[in-house]
């Protein structure tokens, strides 16, 4: 071959190399304002209970546990705990009920 082949041949191949690029950039633009779009439509949709999700947050504050007495605390830990306890129990039932599945003696708490 001669020597301006191999030139040639390096620039066609630069040449195909920036137009691949070229078209791998164009695709990711694109794909990036389609997402902005949908990013604007969706916030465009949430946009009305972002107000009352901060209002709600207001009104649940509870003061910092850092603060307290311990005893306090360790009351407010244990009535909680046994809350949940119990709302575990009235839905590992109301489930099992649900599927027809049988109960375990220990969470029927009337035996």
């Amino acid at each position: 071959m001669e020597w301006w082949t191999w030139i040639l041949l390096w620039l066609a191949l630069a040449a195909l190399s920036l137009l691949f690029l070229g078209f791998l950039a164009w695709r990711l633009f694109r794909g990036f304002t389609a997402l902005m779009e949908e990013a604007g439509r969706a916030s465009e949709l949430l946009a009305p209970d972002f107000g009352t999700a901060e209002r709600t947050a207001e009104e649940r504050r509870v003061p910092l546990a850092v603060f307290a007495a311990p005893a306090v605390v360790r009351t407010q830990n244990a009535v909680a705990s046994r809350t949940r306890k119990w709302q575990r129990l009235e839905r590992r039932v109301r489930r099992r009920s649900l599927h027809g599945q049988p109960q375990l003696l220990r969470d029927l708490p009337h035996l």
